[in-house]
Formats: C-alpha cells, structure tokens, sequence
C-alpha cells in the first residue's frame, strides 16, 4: 500500500488547495513552528483549506533545541498551537540540524523522546523523520521503536520518484524535494507513507466494545463514501473522485493493494481495498481467507455459498455461467437486496465493467446462481471481555495467544510476533538484510534477536532465545 502526499511550509506560499484535492492527495504535512518557536505563517491557512477539502492532515516541527528544555519548550508550543485540533498523521520531530548531531546519539534519544512524552500525552501521534545518514549513523536503536518518516532523493533531483533510492526502512518516504503539482507555484515536496494513519478509525482501540453490527457497518460506511469514484484513463488523479475519468481501469485501489494489477477489471479490487481501510491489512486477510481477492470464482470456492443475502455479505454475481461481478450487500428486505459494487454503473441488471463505484439493487429471485459468501465477522470483535490472560500489544489491543519461547529452528505464530516486533524496532539480520516475517527463527531471526537482547544487556541475557523475561521486556516497551 502506497499513499502519496506532500508536506509544506511558508516557503510553498498561497496554495490553491481546491486543485491540490482535485489533482489528488493522500495527505498533507503541514509545518506548525519554525526557530524561536514562531508560528509558521502559513500553517492556520493550510490546516484550513486541508480540512475543508477532506485531505489528511500531519505536523512537522524541525526542532533547534539543544537541550532537553528546549526541546520540551518546542513541544509544548505545538501542542498549544494545536488546541486539541484532530490531527489524521502524526505530528513528526524533524531532526536533521547540524548542530545537533553534534551532541551524539545519547543527547538525542533524550531530546526524542521528551519531545515524544509532550506531543503524546496531548493525544497526538508521534514520528522521527531524518534522512538516511541520520537514521544510519545518528539514531539510537532505542528510538526506532516510533514511526519513522524518512528523507532521500538523488542531487540531480527533478521531482520524479526515483525507485533505486527507496529505503527499505521507515513508514515513509520523502523521495524529492522539487516536484512540480497543480495549485503549487513552485517546487515541493512529495511524500510515499506505507502506513495509512487514517485508517480503520482507530480500529484497534475500538475492538474490545465493537459488535458484529458495528464492525459490519464500519466497512460498508468505508464503501458508501466510494459511490461515484470513477476509474481514471491512465495513473493521474487516482484519488480524486471523478477527475481523469476514463475507461482504462486505473484505480486507487489497485495501486494501494496490489499495483502490479493497474489496469485489471477491479470489482474485487474495492472489496479488498474496503476491508483493508476498515480493519488493516491482515485482518482484511483474514476475512477474505486470501489477499487480494482478484478472482469471483476464488472467493465462491473459499467459502460456503448461501443462497440468500444478509447485510454485510459479500455478492458474488454469476453471469453467463460464471461468478464473473462481486459486490458488497448493504440491505436486504424480502427478495430484494441493495449492493455497493465497484467496476460497475447505474444501469439495470448486473453491468461486470461499468467504470465506477454505484450503488444498486436486485430481486435475488431474477438471478439464478447468484451467491453470497458471509465473512467471518468475529475475527475483528473481542469476543472474550475479560483481557486478564492476554498479553498486552504495544501497538494497541491485545493479543490473542501468550507468546511461547522462541528459539533457532521453531516455526509458529510465536516467531511471526517477534519478527513484526524486531522489525518495527529497526532490528536487522545479518549484514544489514531487512528482517523478513517467515514464520521461522531462521539465522537473521537469531541474529536480530541478539541485537535487541545486546541493547538491552543490563537486564536480559544474550542467548538467541526469546523466553519469558526477553518476552516480558519486548512487550513493556
């Protein structure tokens, strides 16, 4: 999943934020202060017209603070500045100045994480964002812990995206600082995060209360808001609602679940794309048994075939003798039912390639072989309210099984937990590879896990094996 976005300051001057929304934008970083603790001049108006035209909003402050103090001083003028405003992103810590990396990467894991204690205890999510030498050479393993936003395009910058340059660290990218958009004067920066702060509402959080009905209707409220997307011609304007509107099917959603696929037929495209903005993507997994869902035949050999419709189930349509259409069910009453369905138009009857989000409506008894599949809705509930016997998830929610010792050679969900944690704490394997999630305490499993017990020698014993008190550390942090 990719989102593509900018983050500006004074320098941008006045933007015209009505064609920034309609040329498309996933989201916008707004500068809050600069030296001295000024208000960016531009901010107020940004955060404005960004909310007005229902592009995501985040905050970034390039500290200049030396000390702990100051650092402190910086993060609580945001936070006023801020009034308790809803920010969508996070606000980020820009450390790239040079006289602070002279204070060495002790000082500045302080000065991170006074800034981080401020902005949080606001409510406020928080990131680090850098370039690469800073997060190579500068950053303590302690803080890549937190998000990481993560600067780098070539000198010879031209405001393309250039893809040998991309890190294979941080949530996202920052891969030039000169692009060129409608409703910007002049250069600015363009942005990829990976992570979709606005998603799911914070789903995680709501679990422990949330029924079938509710996680039901957080989907299909996810779909509603896509009737009249359009498909676009060609990769421009992917998120704007109808602009390049064309018949090529170029759409958001290929390009955020699976962009090898641009340019494919994507009914089932939206239906992945839906479960993924409402519960993230392993859950969205999960429901659909198989990522992403492509193929209508697929989803009727995964799962039990009904022949009658309830909300919240998704329609596989058949059609000259085949499920070849799919769509989600949003309200039933006697033989008729309403659907939301993506690749689809306004027309009677079921259109397979129609170029846009519809809403609809059928008399299930004028489709013979029509099926639906009921996802198994309990997989994003907390059926169980007593959380006494789970193991607490730092990311939020809990877990639902008590870890068990991991050790080299073991394959089980156990490891799968360890390695999402040593990689979302920017632990590696050997020779710097990224650590990848194979279920398996493969050598670069040990070797990461080595790191993290080395860094953490002066209560934890480093022996490559992931039991009880490494266990206990990992997830109290």
């Amino acid at each position: 999943m990719e989102i593509r976005g900018i983050d500006v300051s004074a320098w941008q001057g006045k933007i015209d934020w009505k064609t920034v929304a309609d040329y498309g934008m996933g989201f916008a970083i707004l500068r809050i202060t600069e030296a001295g603790n000024v208000i960016d001049s531009y901010f107020e108006q940004n955060f404005s017209e960004c909310r007005k035209y229902n592009i995501p909003v985040g905050a970034y402050k390039y500290s200049y603070a030396m000390t702990v103090a100051e650092i402190q001083s910086e993060a609580r003028k945001v936070v006023e500045v801020l009034n308790g405003r809803k920010l969508q992103y996070p606000v980020w810590l820009d450390l790239e100045w040079n006289n602070q990396r002279s204070l060495g990467a002790e000082q500045i894991h302080k000065l991170a994480e006074a800034f981080e204690k401020i902005i949080t205890a606001a409510g406020y999510k928080f990131g680090i964002y850098c370039n690469v030498d800073w997060y190579l050479n500068v950053i303590c393993s302690h803080l890549k812990k937190y998000d990481f936003w993560i600067a780098r395009y070539p000198a010879s910058d031209n405001g393309t995206l250039q893809e040998r340059l991309r890190p294979d660290f941080g949530v996202g990218w920052q891969y030039s600082s000169k692009a060129k958009i409608p409703g910007i004067s002049g250069t600015v920066d363009r942005n990829i995060f990976y992570k979709d702060y606005n998603e799911a509402k914070d789903i995680k959080k709501e679990n422990a209360v949330m029924t079938k009905s509710e996680a039901i209707n957080v989907v299909l409220g996810i779909a509603k808001e896509e009737i009249g997307y359009l498909e676009k011609k060609n990769n421009s304007k992917l998120d704007s609602k109808t602009g390049n509107a064309g018949s090529a099917n170029y759409t958001k959603y290929w390009r955020d679940i699976k962009p090898s696929y641009q340019g494919q037929p994507w009914c089932a495209a939206f239906i992945s794309w839906c479960f993924m903005k409402a519960f993230g993507l392993d859950n969205a997994k999960k429901l659909l048994k198989h990522w992403p869902y492509v193929y209508c035949p697929t989803l009727g050999v995964l799962f039990v075939k009904n022949a009658n419709p309830k909300v919240g189930d998704i329609v596989i349509f058949k059609h000259g003798g085949t499920f070849t259409h799919t769509g989600f069910v949003t309200k039933v009453a006697g033989d008729r039912f309403w659907t939301i369905e993506g690749n689809t138009s306004g027309a009677s009857g079921i259109v397979a390639n129609g170029g846009g989000v519809c809403q609809k409506s059928y008399y299930n008894s004028n489709l013979p072989g029509t099926k639906f599949c009921t996802p198994d809705y309990s997989i994003v509930l907390s059926a169980d309210k007593d959380e006494t016997d789970k193991t607490t998830n730092p990311e939020g929610g809990s877990y639902m099984f008590n870890p068990e010792t991991v050790k080299a050679g073991d394959k089980n969900t156990s490891v799968l937990l360890l390695q999402e944690i040593l990689r979302a704490r920017g632990f590696k394997g050997k020779n710097g590879k990224a650590l990848k999630l194979t279920w398996t305490a493969d050598v670069n499993t040990i070797y990461a896990l080595k790191a993290y017990q080395e860094s953490r020698k002066e209560v934890l014993e480093v022996d490559g094996i992931c039991g009880s008190a490494t266990w206990k550390d990992l997830l109290a942090i």
